[in-house]
């Protein structure tokens, strides 16, 4: 995560304030460039109708825009990492400005879209962290066995690890959107294992795109029933379950619990959940969506 500061953030807020409206308003501007000239080319607005319109009809929108395309031409000129992509929020008469990695103001608009489904690619992403923990597995093997990685089963991947390598690769991904990954690495045990926040300018909390509760060292039914029914609660657009038992019988047991559980809670707003299984026995991950609509 880059927040700009110093002259950047100062000129900003110095063209905000010129607009009279500028302490009501609320909201992100999500920019980024589609073209090699490393110009601003979408500018994709996350506001409130009435805030927009204002935003709009008072010129600051226009002014923002020209604003930091001469921004991202400059950042170009100066090789910085991150030149062409980011997000700018406002709220309370605060202005944020946040560089994203190349490439991601796509992916930062399509997640703060209010259709926009998560399950996907948290399959993709889990599958990913399979893959990589067999690729250890059979590395380990080779090791031990003079190159022969028939034997990979027998390596453990502790579940310590799995939790580890799990968080990881979500927040990750939850940083390139843009998004408030807690808990954060320099900090202990949050509400739940991990979540992506929406935060504006003044640091007001706006969304929860996602909520992720793990339990790898505990494979009884009632220890994962008691971190899953804290996802219940969870004011989150996904919410992702993660547990690990011995058979795919027992993941498909454990499944069919959870969806009791998800029928039976009275939600106050629409979700997608995902839940995610690892059978010890198959090494593997096991998967089961369910989505709530208004």
């Amino acid at each position: 995560m880059m927040i700009a500061k110093d002259e950047a953030l100062r000129r900003l807020e110095a063209l905000v304030s010129q607009y009279d409206q500028h302490q009501a308003l609320r909201g992100e501007l999500v920019f980024g460039t589609i073209n090699d000239d490393g110009r601003l080319d979408v500018a994709t607005p996350f506001f409130e109708e009435a805030d927009y319109e204002v935003l709009k009809t008072s010129g600051l929108r226009d002014a923002l825009i020209g604003l930091l395309d001469d921004m991202m031409v400059e950042r170009s000129v100066q090789s910085a990492e991150r030149a062409h992509d980011g997000i700018l929020r406002l709220g309370g008469g605060k202005v944020v400005l946040e560089w994203l990695p190349g490439g991601a103001s796509r992916d930062a608009a399509d997640a703060r879209r209010d259709d926009w489904d998560l399950i996907p690619w948290l399959i993709e992403r889990l599958s990913l962290v399979q893959h990589k923990a067999i690729e250890r597995k059979k590395a380990k093997a080779a090791e031990k066995h003079d190159g022969d990685t028939s034997q990979w089963k027998r390596e453990i991947w502790p579940s310590p690890d799995k939790n580890r390598d799990i968080k990881t690769a979500l927040a990750e991904e939850g940083h390139r959107l843009g998004f408030q990954v807690l808990p954060a690495s320099s900090r202990g045990e949050w509400l739940y294992d991990l979540v992506w926040r929406r935060l504006d300018a003044n640091r007001n909390l706006i969304g929860m795109p996602l909520a992720v509760e793990i339990e790898m060292s505990d494979s009884r039914l009632w220890g994962i029933r008691y971190d899953f029914n804290k996802l219940l609660q969870a004011q989150a657009d996904h919410k992702l379950m993660v547990f690990q038992v011995q058979t795919q019988e027992e993941v498909e047991a454990v499944f069919e619990r959870l969806k009791e559980s998800i029928d039976a809670y009275p939600h106050a707003s629409p979700c997608r959940y995902l839940l995610c299984g690892w059978s010890t026995q198959q090494n593997a991950f096991h998967f089961r969506e369910h989505g709530l609509f208004s």
